[in-house]
């Protein structure tokens, strides 16, 4: 029996959302075996991705792996090696099965092509424009192919065990129900990387507070940042902890009875320490204390190069 559009949507969602952990003890969502994707290797049980329509996705997973897919066509290319083909939109659902019955789920968001944007819109939504000159030459900064299409049916859909997609959407608000936005699979894989740390560090959090993530051209030349900025292109989070009580700002983590620039400092320190590890990317790392617009934040970014500011004006 033929199954509608709809339905088959339904059914994504509902495989895409996925039970956070629970307890006390923090659950790291290693899914106890790795894949590569595209060169990018992945350890967790799930993660987001992204694919232009038609782009094939290269899969390496361990021989006798299972790999399917709830849209676009699979294709095994050798004992290890599969090929997935995007379909033309949507969200899609690859599932790898390894051996021993573990699972690892691929979230993929196959993109609006960034030829939709006309004049600074995407359907009424204001992108803006990116600088046709990527900043200094650098591949990182090359103008995005396309977008994701987000309505709040996918807010929840997580893009990593612990960080889901709406933590990351533009300020800005939607047009007609939707947005549109970008992120890059290895800030999320970093973001997880810095969560777990902190967590053996002795601060339980089952996630981070994401104040900034992705920001449309137009809404990052409002509030006055760089034009060459890496939240732009969806590689880029200012975060802070904030566990108890759920307040929107930082915690005292440093458990001196204020909530200041100190608590931003010994996350920065914190990430500075697993920067120096040998699968870490590259990227900005920045310090923030309050203001009479914000709270202490870290900022973390994967341009690829190491970038470092605030901490040499910290007192």
């Amino acid at each position: 029996m033929p199954v509608s559009r709809n339905a088959l949507l339904t059914l994504c969602l509902m495989a895409c959302l996925v039970v956070a952990p629970s307890g006390n003890a923090f659950d790291s969502g290693a899914a106890g075996f790795s894949v590569r994707v595209n060169g990018l290797q992945i350890p967790y049980r799930i993660l987001g991705l992204t694919a232009m329509p038609g782009e094939s996705l290269s899969i390496q997973a361990p021989e006798k792996s299972r790999v399917q897919a709830s849209a676009g066509s699979v294709a095994q290319d050798g004992p290890e090696r599969w090929n997935w083909q995007a379909p033309g939109q949507g969200l899609a659902t690859i599932t790898v099965s390894e051996a021993s019955g573990k699972t690892m789920q691929l979230n993929v968001f196959v993109l609006r092509p960034a030829a939709s944007v006309k004049n600074g819109l995407i359907d009424g939504y204001r992108m803006g424009s990116y600088p046709q000159q990527p900043y200094r030459g650098l591949e990182a900064y090359e103008p995005p192919e396309g977008f994701i299409e987000v309505t709040p049916a996918l807010f929840d859909v997580y893009l990593s065990p612990h960080f889901r997609l709406g933590q990351f959407l533009c300020k800005q608000a939607p047009v007609n129900g939707k947005q549109f936005m970008l992120f890059r699979p290895e800030l999320i894989l970093k973001l997880e990387t810095i969560l777990q740390r902190l967590n053996e560090r002795g601060i339980t959090a089952d996630t981070l507070f994401i104040m900034s993530g992705f920001r449309t051209p137009h809404y990052n030349h409002t509030i006055g940042n760089s034009k060459n900025s890496r939240h732009i292109y969806g590689g880029a989070a200012d975060f802070f902890v904030d566990v108890s009580p759920r307040d929107g700002r930082m915690d005292d983590l440093n458990g001196d009875g204020r909530i200041d620039r100190a608590d931003a400092a010994l996350v920065y320190t914190l990430v500075e320490e697993l920067s120096r590890s040998r699968d870490w990317q590259a990227g900005g790392l920045g310090e923030y204390g309050v203001s009479s617009s914000h709270g202490p934040f870290v900022h973390v970014d994967v341009r690829g190069q190491r970038a470092r500011w605030g901490r040499s004006v910290r007192k």
